[in-house]
Formats: structure tokens, sequence, C-alpha cells
């Protein structure tokens, strides 16, 4: 009678859950609509940190419920070096445990959790709307199910399928495993205080999302110019949505990104959080976080893995994505200035082009001077914001019409860069060189091989046909060692070059030539030539 019983209620469950099935999948909308488990922890990108050589550090951040200290989470980020770290965002709490593999694994046999079954029930009811496995015996012998927990009896479990619904007599199970969630994490409360809910924080750094900086400069009068930052955002890591992004200028050092390292991994990970993370965040980063091997090791017990994605997907072809675009991944400064364009929402495989700053400026100009090579017109920018400018293509417009177009380098904070106009036109020079002296065999380097040493003169003239005063910068460079230099000229000599007949050096003036003025510059150098 006991038995006729005990299968009615099986043909029961497994009719009902048979109607709930069907009737799910004909509404996907219910199926989307179904209850997530609380103790499921589903982190949201909130903040990420945008390198130029193709990494982003990001950081998740989301509550959730705990289970005697415990949650699980769906995926492994896809971290640089394997690891990532994951802090809680209360001061009081610690994130001391972080395990990865296969799933949870849950033994009733009175040595990993008892069997009794209020325990059996406590635990399962825990992982209600969850992709489990179970495992139990009905008529001696040993059954295995997996599915969606729908529904803790009485006396059985009903899970539910694709294909099949199941219902597992609760007195006969003796394993429980969590599938698709192969992280879990322990938060630790003050004292023996366990806390019920939390709030923890992910960081991690990933591939497959970069940055181009480009600059537009336009001339407003005679001094000032308006200068504009904009970046690229390329991004082929995973959807932003939301999301405050800080565009990084400058490109850390990471000195293990052929090594799993996790030790010295998680240093560089948490002194990158410290730096773009909000400052009440910064000392849970420090020192509140775990660190979690990404590797694939059951550390739950010996069972079949049956995860289907222990992690989350990886980049896609950031170099594809790129095209043609002007690639600057190497280290721009040893200080970093980050912009930040906070409520972005870019998803994966998309691009975006964002305004970082609209600054005015201050420039002016120079007039550089190398011969024999023609005199060149320099647009000199003077920094006097309260940012550094980063590496990138700027063009400079005035009154509609294209000045130039260059590559703007990185100008720190009170510094000045210089972006090359044209030749100059407006500016006559020319240089004359004569022979003053020579004294002949006045060296044997060799058997039966003479130098003479000659003194050479040069004559550098400069008229300045601009309507106002211009700077000018010399450097004449010349085929022996500089002697004497008029108007206070400054003298260089190669010490890479310091054989007689290959000795070298310059001579430098910075000059201020009124208009209509002609100045005169003389020099002279030695050097040793052969005797014929």
């Amino acid at each position: 009678m006991r038995q006729a019983h005990c299968r009615a209620g099986v043909a029961v469950l497994m009719v009902a859950g048979l109607l709930v099935g069907r009737a799910v999948a004909a509404d996907g909308a219910a199926a989307k609509a179904s209850p997530e488990n609380p103790h499921v922890w589903q982190p949201r990108v909130r903040s990420v940190a945008v390198f130029k050589n193709g990494l982003g550090f990001f950081m998740r951040s989301g509550q959730v419920e705990l289970r005697d200290g415990w949650c699980v989470g769906r995926q492994i980020p896809p971290a640089t070096f394997g690891t990532l770290a994951v802090y809680s965002l209360d001061e009081k709490e610690l994130v001391d445990v972080i395990g990865s593999g296969p799933g949870e694994i849950v033994d009733f046999d009175d040595t990993d959790a008892p069997s009794t079954l209020p325990a059996k029930r406590s635990r399962l009811e825990a992982s209600r709307n969850l992709r489990v496995q179970l495992t139990y015996t009905h008529k001696g012998q040993t059954h295995t199910a997996a599915g969606r927990l729908v529904s803790v009896g009485p006396g059985f479990v009903v899970l539910e399928a694709q294909s099949n619904n199941y219902a597992a007599p609760l007195k006969g199970i003796t394993r429980l495993q969590v599938l698709d969630l192969p992280i879990r994490v322990h938060v630790a409360g003050s004292g023996a205080k366990v806390p019920r809910k939390t709030k923890l924080g992910m960081a991690y750094l990933r591939k497959g999302i970069t940055w181009i900086p480009e600059y537009t400069l336009k001339v407003i009068d005679e001094e000032t110019a308006q200068l504009t930052l904009r970046g690229t955002l390329v991004n082929e890591a995973e959807d932003l949505i939301h999301c405050d992004v800080n565009f990084v200028v400058g490109v850390p050092h990471f000195a293990h990104t052929g090594y799993m390292a996790p030790v010295a991994v998680g240093q560089v990970i948490r002194t990158i959080g410290a730096a773009v993370a909000p400052p009440q965040f910064r000392s849970q980063i420090m020192s509140r976080a775990a660190l979690a091997n990404t590797v694939r090791a059951n550390q739950f017990g010996q069972s079949t893995p049956v995860v289907n994605q222990p992690a989350a997907a990886s980049a896609g072809n950031l170099h594809k994505a790129l095209g043609n675009l002007p690639q600057m991944g190497g280290a721009a400064a040893t200080d970093y200035t980050v912009y930040t364009k906070k409520n972005l929402t870019v998803r994966r495989g998309e691009k975006a082009i964002v305004t970082l700053f609209v600054k005015t400026v201050r420039y002016s100009h120079l007039y550089r001077w190398s011969p024999p090579q023609p005199m060149r017109h320099m647009m000199v920018l003077h920094n006097d914001t309260d940012s550094a400018w980063t590496t990138g293509p700027c063009l400079a417009v005035s009154e509609r019409r294209p000045i130039t177009e260059d590559m703007l380098k990185y100008t720190p904070k009170g510094g000045s860069c210089e972006l090359p106009v044209t030749v100059s036109v407006n500016v006559a020079h020319r240089q004359t060189e004569n022979e003053v002296s020579r004294k002949l065999k006045v060296h044997e380097p060799s058997y039966h091989f003479y130098v003479d040493l000659v003194v050479i003169e040069g004559r550098l003239e400069i008229r300045n046909f601009e309507k106002k005063t211009i700077d000018v910068v010399i450097v004449a460079s010349v085929p022996g060692r500089p002697l004497i230099a008029s108007d206070n000229g400054s003298l260089s000599t190669n010490p890479t070059k310091l054989k007689l007949t290959e000795r070298a050096g310059t001579v430098g003036w910075h000059i201020r030539p009124k208009p209509g003025e002609t100045k005169t510059l003389t020099y002279k150098y030695e050097r040793y030539v052969p005797s014929h």
C-alpha cells in the first residue's frame, strides 16, 4: 500500500512538472521571468579603466544573500594572468575564501553534511531555481538526475529539464552538485557574526578593449586656441551598460604577462584598482580582497565536470576591429592621467567616439633651422591645463581651413609641445663656410699616412620678413670640433665620435630678430683631413 502511494505521488509530481515544463517552453517571456536564486552573485560592470595596449581593468559589484556566509557565481572572467580579485564593500567584512571548480558538491553522509531530512530540505531550498545534479537511491539502485530545481516538497524534489522532468525522493538523495556556478565566495563578518546580505566587488584585468586618442586644435586669436581631445573606444571584451569608463593616459608595466604568478599579479591588480577605484573602495581592494586562480581545478570533491561555460567569453579580434587605426600601446609617461566618462553604454563589438575634454590653451610660434635643411615653422602649445596630454594625432584649423596635422606628443602639466606647420617662407636664411687656415701633416695616425688640421669659418644670415619679433632656434652640425661661436652660441661635441678624422659636434643659438632685422652669426671649427 505504501509503495502504491509512493508511485502515485511520483506520477502526480512528474505530470505536474511536465505541465509546468510545457507551459514555460510555450511562453518565452515566462522563461525569462523565472525567479533567480538570491544566493547567486551577479555583479554588474560599474567601472573600467581602458589602457592603450589592449588591456582593460574591470570593476564589478552587486548585492547577494549569503547562506552560512557563502554565495556562488556563474562566470569566471577571463582575467589576464589567470587571476581575479574579489572583495567586500563593507569595511567590517572580509572575503576570506574563493573557490573555483566544476560546481559545489554536498555529500549527505553525516561528514560533509547531515543526512537528516531537515538538513537535506534546508540545503535544497537554498538551491531553488538553480541547475543541479542529484544523486539518489531508489529501490536499492543509484540514479542521477539534472535540471533546474523548481520544488522541494515533503517527500520529493522536482527538477525541470528541457526534455524531461524528474521527481527524486528526498529521503534517498545522497549528493547535490550545483551546475554552471563555478565560483564560491565566503564572506566573514566581524567577530563570530555571519552576515546574511552583502555587497561584493570583483576586479580583474583582461584583454579585448582599447582606446585611440585624437585632437582637434581650433585657433581663436593670435595667442589662444581651443584644444579638444576625443577618444575612440574599441570594445571587443564585454558589454558596458551605464558604466563609468576611465580613459587612462600611460600604460603600466605588466611584468608577468607570460607567467601564471597569482601572488605577483595580484599585487599588480590591487595597485591598479586602488588608482582607479573610488576612494571609499580603495582600502577594500588593497587589504580585503581575496585572489582566486582561475585554473579549472575541482576543489569540492570528485564528480563529473558538467559546467557548460566555466569562464566568460574570451575577447574578440581586437586587431581586426582596429583596422587601420593607429595603435599607440607603448608607455606614454611615468605618471598617469585618467579621463572619466560616466554612464556610458558600449556593447561588445561596438566603437564609440567620446569627447574627453575641451580646453582653451596658449600657443606661440617657433622657427627651427638645422642647416643645410630649410627652416621650419612650428606651433608651440603650452599645457597650462590641469592634466597631461597623451600622445595622439592632432588636426589644427583656423577659420575653417586646415593649418597642420601631425602627432601631438605626450605633454605633462606645465610643459609644452610642438606641431610642425610648414616650411618658413617669410624668414630668409643662408649658410656659407670657408677655410681660414691649414696646418700640413700635423699628425701621422699610421705609417706614411698624414693628416692636416683645417680650421673652417661658418656664416649664417637670417632676415625676418614677419610683422613681429620671432623666436628662432638654430642647431648647426659641424664635421669637426667646434671652437668658437658669436652671439653667445653654445658648443657641443659628439662623445661617440672621438677619432681625429671622425670628430663631430654642433653649434646652437636661440635668437629673436625683430621685423625687418638681419642677424649674422659666425662660428669656427677644426677638423683633420687626409694630406695630399
